[in-house]
């Protein structure tokens, strides 16, 4: 198994990662955090540009005294006496100017000669042979002797056609070129230390001008922490990032504004709705109470039956209405997943479990339907069809019907009842509204309220409307997705008419809706479909 070791690309990536971690978790604040980049990056790109300086600097330099040293040189070779004795060494046959540099000459069995009164001797290597053995053309190269830097040109004699007695060499010292080269040096990291300072200075002003709109949003949000003021909203300036924060902190501030707006609205409207209930509860079970205490006033077993009758429908009451307080008390959407879900199934899940309490006022609930793809929370969706039924149940008449009609995202569920007055129905989905015909009915006016935020919820609606011969109507619509192909019901009475005395239930789509029970034997249906 191969591991990453020391040097290697991955360690160096994971330490530069853990280098970026723990900069970022440091102390510092964001503004420092930003002075200290800004820092480091002008730093490093002074270095960066002080180092090329220097090293052109160096070169070209460099360049220019090779040139200078290497046609120096070549005059001094030109000088030098074509006559030399077998055997002799010494320097009178340099008689010409070394232009006070200091110089010497390779002889052909590798021996040299320095000009007289010369302290200096020159290194020879094999490339300098080479030269005086006619090899190589030249030679350049930095020796240092006795401690001092010189710059080296060897090159050839050439008094001899055809002949190459030996090479010269000339040296210049480096020490004005090292001078030159640190006093730049010096310079350069003078000029680059201010220019980072100057940087840091101003880059700390702009960090601070920056920031100054997050420091603002961090005052507000401060105040709003201490006086739970949700109204004060961050002053937004500009359209960068930093202002689309502040839109961002002030759209969570009205969102939690109107959440507890909504909070404080349903506990006062529920104190009020729970305390009539409540109180005539109570007085039911201290007038048992004190008949049980009490032989002698004992009710009669028909007002004591009566009385506990009111009691345990009351209890039931209350129940419901809790059960409805908690489901409108969830702001958040409850952690079931949006899902791919059809409404068809949903309605008549509903329609099965409501169709068990109708039988009490012997009500039947018709559905007719075609699959309806929608993407909601089924659970949420299947409460709010349920609610419409349940409403639609409570004002039917006995021996009534309910019908249900669904298609193109649609849930449109009609009743027998007495309806919804104009002025009532923009109302009857408000918490704890009761339009003035159902106020001697039992409820706690919150269903219609929950089918209201479940349609919100999942970007539908919910309206009340007129039906054609009498009754309310309520439409549930709810988006289709796109890549659904529009649908609709169609249904038609075993005598080829709507049955019942039924008008159509929807003209919306190509085909309408039309009603026709589940129950019997005969029944035909058609589709209206489109794109």
């Amino acid at each position: 198994m191969e591991t990453a070791g020391i040097g290697s690309p991955g360690r160096a990536a994971e330490d530069r990662t853990s280098w970026r971690r723990r900069f970022a978790h440091s102390h510092l604040s964001l503004r420092n955090r930003m002075v200290v980049l800004i820092g480091v990056a002008v730093a490093a790109v002074v270095a960066v540009v002080a180092g090329v300086a220097l090293a052109s600097t160096g070169i070209v330099l460099n360049n220019s005294i090779d040139d200078q040293l290497t046609e120096q040189a070549q005059a001094v070779a030109r000088t030098v006496m074509p006559s030399m004795p077998p055997g002799v060494r010494g320097p009178r046959w340099l008689t010409g100017s070394n232009f006070g540099l200091p110089a010497q000459i390779i002889l052909e069995d590798g021996s040299t000669a320095t000009w007289a009164g010369q302290s200096v001797t020159l290194p020879v290597n094999d490339t300098d042979l080479a030269v005086a053995e006619g090899v190589t053309d030249k030679q350049l190269r930095t020796v240092t002797v006795d401690g001092a830097r010189y710059r080296v040109a060897t090159v050839p004699l050439l008094f001899v056609p055809g002949r190459t007695p030996g090479a010269i060499q000339l040296a210049r010292p480096m020490a004005d070129v090292d001078r030159t080269l640190r006093t730049l040096g010096l310079i350069l990291l003078g000029v680059g230390v201010a220019g980072v300072a100057g940087a840091v200075l101003l880059g700390r002003l702009i960090a601070r001008a920056s920031l100054k709109p997050v420091n603002a949003a961090a005052a507000a949000a401060e105040e709003v922490a201490r006086t739970q003021d949700l109204s004060a909203l961050i002053p937004v300036t500009g359209s960068d990032e930093i202002a689309r924060l502040a839109s961002s902190l002030n759209s969570m501030l009205r969102a939690l504004e109107a959440s507890r707006a909504r909070q404080r609205e349903l506990v006062d409207d529920a104190s009020h709705e729970l305390r009539t209930p409540l109180t005539s509860l109570r007085t039911n079970i201290e007038l048992l109470l004190r008949a049980e205490a009490n032989p002698q006033r004992a009710l009669p077993a028909n007002d004591r039956d009566a009385l506990l009758r009111d009691v345990d429908a009351q209890i039931r009451e209350l129940s419901g209405l809790v059960s409805e307080l908690v489901e409108l008390a969830r702001d958040e959407a409850p952690p079931e997943d949006v899902e791919r879900t059809d409404l068809t199934e949903i309605v008549h899940a509903a329609a099965e479990r409501v169709r068990r309490r109708a039988k009490a006022k012997n009500v039947q609930i018709v559905v007719t339907a075609v699959s309806s793809p929608v993407d909601g929370r089924p659970h949420m969706l299947e409460r709010a069809v349920t609610n419409l039924l349940d409403n639609a149940v409570k004002f039917s008449p006995p021996q009534g019907e309910v019908l249900v009609a669904v298609g193109n995202g649609e849930v449109v569920v009609t009743d027998q009842g007495p309806g919804i007055a104009p002025e009532d129905r923009l109302r009857v989905f408000d918490r704890f509204y009761r339009a003035a015909s159902a106020r001697g009915l039992p409820g706690s006016g919150l269903g219609l309220a929950i089918v209201a935020d479940a349609a919100a919820m999942h970007g539908g609606s919910v309206r009340a409307e007129e039906a054609p011969r009498g009754g309310a109507r309520m439409r549930l619509s709810l988006p289709v997705p796109g890549d659904v192909l529009w649908s609709a019901p169609f249904e038609v009475g075993s005598d080829g008419g709507l049955p019942g005395g039924w008008d159509e239930v929807s003209s919306a789509g190509p085909a309408g809706f039309a009603r026709a029970s589940d129950h019997g034997p005969r029944r035909a249906r058609g589709f209206g479909r489109g794109l």
